[in-house]
């Protein structure tokens, strides 16, 4: 009898060792000629803090930015295997807004051939290639991007990032809260753009800490920090009070030297945290 009871514990045992090798093995398993879904999820911070509309965050330029909108442009994704070989997602289907205000965060890709990636690159902005195929062409996207208050007119094109609120600087400017000697609060916009001067669109190519596995049936999210401090306190330092209008009342960059200083750091303010894999939608 007692070996019997051994000879079914025995049993059991093997059958629940074979089926933990078969779901892993299965994981690994690439079927050709197969489909799968993946996504990107941008979680929006600020220097290592998340990011939330009205709150304020000191950056090392001893200025104090209130941060009510941030939004930008994700385009021409590209999935990538640990043997070079690149998968490029649709032009035409490969244009993306997130926005904080909005609660845009997630980006889906669809149909995407089962592989296993190791690196995932992206544009930030609209490169001239598809803003020279002209209005029409991409009027569906133009129309989204409008809504989301990242475009200027049609011949000044797109707004790549629209980062905008107020900001206290660490030394009086040129005006002062009446009455206590303290800085005033300033308004600031950066919007990030090409124009006939500079083309500001930028490229980022980002390392996986893990393997995304794309499968039929299985969809990889590829978890993104995206860190706006970076924006203006990143490798270039932009100081805000040294940008104020001639009334001392706001800060408004959207031209000149600044935005190629300003596309310089961008390729720093984005890093994969994490992936999960098999379901997606974890964050």
């Amino acid at each position: 009898m007692k070996n019997n009871k051994k000879a079914i514990i025995a049993f059991f045992a093997s059958s629940l060792f074979l089926t933990a090798c078969n779901s892993d093995d299965s994981s690994t398993i690439i079927e050709e000629n197969t489909f799968g879904d993946a996504e990107l999820y941008f979680d929006n911070g600020v220097n290592g803090d998340k990011l939330i509309l009205g709150n304020s965050y000191t950056n090392s330029n001893g200025e104090t930015l209130t941060i009510n909108r941030f939004n930008y442009i994700i385009s021409n994704v590209i999935l990538i295997k640990a043997d070079g070989t690149e998968y490029v997602y649709p032009k035409a289907k490969s244009y993306f807004v997130v926005s904080e205000e909005a609660d845009l965060h997630t980006i889906s890709l669809e149909n995407i051939p089962a592989g296993d990636y190791v690196k995932v690159k992206f544009g930030l902005g609209v490169d001239n290639q598809r803003y020279l195929e002209g209005e029409t062409a991409q009027q569906e996207f133009w129309n989204y991007a409008a809504s989301h208050n990242l475009t200027w007119t049609w011949s000044t094109g797109y707004r790549f990032i629209n980062f905008e609120g107020t900001f206290t600087p660490a030394t009086a400017a040129k005006h002062e809260e009446p009455g206590t000697g303290a800085p005033g609060m300033y308004n600031f916009q950066i919007h990030q753009g090409s124009n006939t001067a500079t083309d500001n669109y930028r490229e980022i190519t980002l390392n996986l800490p893990t393997t995304a596995r794309v499968r039929k049936g299985d969809k990889p999210s590829i978890h993104i920090i995206t860190d706006a401090n970076k924006i203006a306190d990143g490798t270039n330092k932009i100081v805000l009070k040294d940008n104020l209008n001639a009334a001392g009342t706001n800060a408004s960059i959207m031209g000149g030297e600044n935005l190629i200083k300003i596309a310089e750091n961008t390729l720093q303010m984005f890093t994969v945290d994490h992936v999960h894999n098999g379901g997606g939608t974890q964050h």
